[in-house]
């Protein structure tokens, strides 16, 4: 929630003189480069898990390509903010309105985006696991593609309806802590507490599969699927919780230096960490890794003898 910042961050900037168009120190610099760093890693893993062979035509690889996805917008944003962190946050608050208003809806749509994107991977999860008899025939899975579309178009609208809730001359009557509460309930804790209530029945549902002596192959792939998304998921719940008692003591205190050291440290970190669970519980993806290291490898050696 990196827009939380922008009014404790503005009279800072603002009585810098000479200096508020400088670009960033070392902190934001490194923040920048960490998620960088992710970006490409995100990149990496989203070229692996569309040419696995083994999750071709299935649900799993659209929620996967889903979730790296809000990932890559999140590092992208992120790299771009923190390059020239001063000079952003300006243009943020204070700039044409023509630039104002894309950078918002940019900033909403990655700060919202992975949420909704849970709670649709959630809903084809349980009913996987939950509903198994009900799956197929299910529009969410039938069109899962289609409603993943549907998720970023959702999510990308409420981005531009609040971009403009935040700029105070359009909308006088609402204050910058009226509207982040505003938008935090409609577009976090809503699907939040949907991805949360049926993951935890999903989990339920693997309890009880576990105390069966025979499970089908089938079933042990649903099973590490459900439970990555429920790792990842409580990861994320684990964020969102510490970037809310961030934006509860930047905004309180006008203390803009525990952002900083959050956003460096601990969120773009997180995004790796989801590919590196998946790739660690995947044989099939860390036999397709060795492989690409290994032709790489041979293709050095060529050329050396060449």
């Amino acid at each position: 929630m990196a827009d939380n910042n922008t009014s404790a961050n503005f009279s800072v900037l603002g009585d810098s003189g000479g200096k508020s168009l400088e670009c960033s120190d070392p902190l934001e610099l490194i923040t920048a480069v960490v998620n960088a760093i992710a970006f490409l890693i995100n990149t990496f893993h989203l070229g692996v898990t569309s040419r696995l062979g083994t999750l071709k035509g299935t649900p799993y690889r659209c929620v996967l390509i889903n979730i790296a996805l809000a990932d890559i917008v999140h590092n992208a944003a992120m790299t771009a903010f923190y390059i020239c962190y001063k000079s952003f946050m300006i243009n943020f608050n204070r700039g044409e309105l023509e630039l104002r208003i894309p950078l918002k809806i940019i900033m909403f749509l990655r700060n919202f985006i992975c949420y909704h994107v849970f709670a649709l991977a959630s809903m084809e999860k349980y009913l996987g696991i939950c509903k198994p008899f009900n799956y197929e025939s299910s529009v969410i899975v039938r069109r899962l593609p289609v409603n993943f579309v549907i998720v970023w178009l959702y999510v990308f609208s409420l981005s531009t309806v609040f971009a403009f809730i935040k700029i105070p001359e359009l909308i006088p009557w609402m204050n910058s802590m009226e509207s982040t509460v505003l938008q935090t309930t409609v577009m976090a804790v809503g699907p939040n507490l949907l991805s949360g209530i049926l993951l935890i029945k999903v989990y339920k549902e693997l309890k009880r599969m576990k105390t069966q002596s025979h499970n089908s192959s089938e079933d042990d792939a649903k099973t590490k699927a459900a439970m990555y998304l429920i790792i990842i998921f409580a990861l994320e719940m684990i964020v969102f919780i510490l970037n809310l008692i961030c934006m509860i003591v930047n905004t309180s205190t006008g203390i803009v230096v525990i952002c900083k050291i959050w956003s460096a440290f601990i969120k773009a970190p997180y995004t790796i960490l989801n590919t590196v669970i998946y790739g660690w519980r995947t044989q099939s993806y860390r036999q397709y890794v060795h492989k690409l290291i290994d032709c790489n490898r041979r293709r050095r050696i060529g050329n050396a003898n060449v």
